[in-house]
């Protein structure tokens, strides 16, 4: 006999819209957290999403529609993104963002936009609040809380997804878990839902899903994999793997550590870029100042390891905007301290020192370097057609920071049909197991691009529908 009308595994951003829109509906709802907190992601994100025919949008005269928004996805992301999904998520999400509205959720100035750190979208569709992923908790905390203490949602914090209860014609059950004290517990549910994120903190199952891609990540600690581990057990199907495009870009703070990631700030919105980048032969393989983050993100996926080195010299250091901090701020003291004294920022005194320190061709990066002072000079690149071209590297130190491809999210993931069921190998559902968030796969909601919101906007819809629509399927 089920003890729950539904179990949630999970409590961030699919889990909690799920649990609290169940719960309201009056169904008696478990749900079971890895982390000591509730929240998962929404403690890293930026809280971006979007929707289509919103509230705000007709508030302000912005004439919008899901099949619109469908279609500038598709365009940006080059058709990548599973259709049945995208199709799911954009005539849902305007509902998801009104709600959001209604219950306390407060926009910051100026939003809607079209498009903000990656490519934007045709129409001012994106949104998000004044404390990032934050805004969001903090918006769904208080209801989450009121139907705790009502006794409407059983909440058991520090309790890991270990595997899925079936019976012999592959019915999920329920689930087991690892409790606080490290004792395997059973529970039982009418409907199980998988929101347990993805699997950027998982080294081990980011190696099984995403070989080709090495891992550089900041991402929730939480974020390991679990729930894709659990089902794929089942025969569920896991995919959109191929569909990765790195962020740009970050270096390991602890080289032992894949998920020890920290950015450098180097978008085009974080600072302008007066270094230069190198691959693995020593030589440029970009335009640095693109204006685009989608073509570096896509420069930097084609290098081996979807590594580079950040070059510049001790003039660069004193005079340019340090990295990962606002314009108009004085060089960063942290930055100095760590070249020469970490593994990934290396300072030396000559050219070929700092080449035998990379690992490259001393003639090629010396070669490098002259081209690109005779490009400062004729304030002309006609190899890569840069047009920021402010100081010449020539004064020693010199120093490079050894960066790299680092990932927020995590591509693979469950398919699921338009209800949301999760579905094995030959496309059929597993019967009471539905799915929810990162999950599903970056890669499949929004492809082998960053499109803006679709990480964040499908699990926050998904979690509702599913919370809305459970009890009556």
């Amino acid at each position: 006999m089920s003890d729950w009308d539904v179990i949630c595994v999970g409590a961030g951003s699919a889990g909690l819209p799920l649990a609290i829109r169940a719960a309201e509906r009056g169904a008696k709802v478990l749900q079971l957290e890895a982390d000591g907190r509730i929240g998962g992601t929404l403690h890293y994100t930026a809280g971006q999403f979007s929707a289509a025919g919103t509230r705000l949008q007709k508030s302000l005269g912005i004439d919008d529609s899901p099949d619109e928004h469908f279609a500038d996805a598709q365009r940006i992301a080059h058709g990548t993104i599973d259709p049945l999904v995208l199709r799911l998520c954009v005539d849902n999400a305007a509902a998801m963002v009104d709600w959001l509205e209604d219950i306390g959720f407060t926009f910051a100035p100026g939003m809607p936009v079209a498009g903000e750190a990656h490519e934007a979208y045709r129409t001012r569709r994106y949104q998000w609040g004044t404390s990032m992923g934050l805004s969001i908790l903090e918006t769904l905390r208080p209801l989450h809380d009121k139907l705790i203490a009502a006794g409407k949602i059983d909440l058991r914090l520090k309790h890991r997804m270990r595997s899925l209860m079936t019976d012999a014609s592959g019915t999920a059950l329920g689930v087991r878990v690892e409790g606080p004290d490290g004792k395997e517990l059973e529970f039982r549910g009418r409907n199980i839902v998988l929101t347990t994120g993805g699997y950027a903190a998982g080294p081990d199952v980011w190696k099984e899903l995403t070989p080709q891609f090495p891992l550089c990540s900041y991402a929730s600690p939480m974020a390991r994999g679990d729930g894709i581990v659990a089902a794929k057990a089942m025969g569920a199907q896991v995919g959109y793997g191929e569909n990765y495009l790195t962020t740009f870009a970050g270096v390991l703070n602890d080289e032992s550590n894949p998920c020890s990631g920290g950015f450098l700030g180097l978008s085009p919105k974080s600072r302008t870029i007066w270094e230069i980048f190198v691959d693995a032969n020593g030589k440029r393989f970009m335009r640095e100042d693109h204006p685009s983050i989608d073509y570096r993100e896509r420069q930097l996926l084609r290098q081996p390891g979807t590594a580079m080195s950040v070059v510049f010299d001790e003039g660069i250091l004193q005079n340019a905007p340090p990295f990962a901090a606002p314009p108009g701020s004085s060089p960063s003291a942290g930055l100095r301290a760590k070249l020469g004294n970490h593994p990934r920022f290396l300072k030396a005194d000559t050219l070929d020192e700092l080449a035998a320190k990379l690992g490259v061709p001393a003639a090629n990066l010396k070669k490098t370097v002259a081209d690109y002072n005779a490009a400062v000079d004729a304030q002309s690149d006609p190899e890569f057609g840069r047009q920021f071209l402010i100081r010449r590297i020539e004064k020693a130190p010199f120093y490079a920071i050894r960066a790299q491809g680092i990932t927020v999210v995590s591509p693979a993931g469950l398919a699921v049909n338009d209800r949301l069921q999760v579905l094995k190998g030959d496309g059929v559902a597993i019967p009471n197991l539905y799915a929810a968030g990162e999950i599903l796969g970056m890669g499949r909601t929004s492809g082998n691009a960053f499109v803006g919101g679709l990480s964040l906007t499908p699990a926050l819809t998904f979690g509702k529908m599913l919370g809305e629509r459970l009890l009556s399927w």
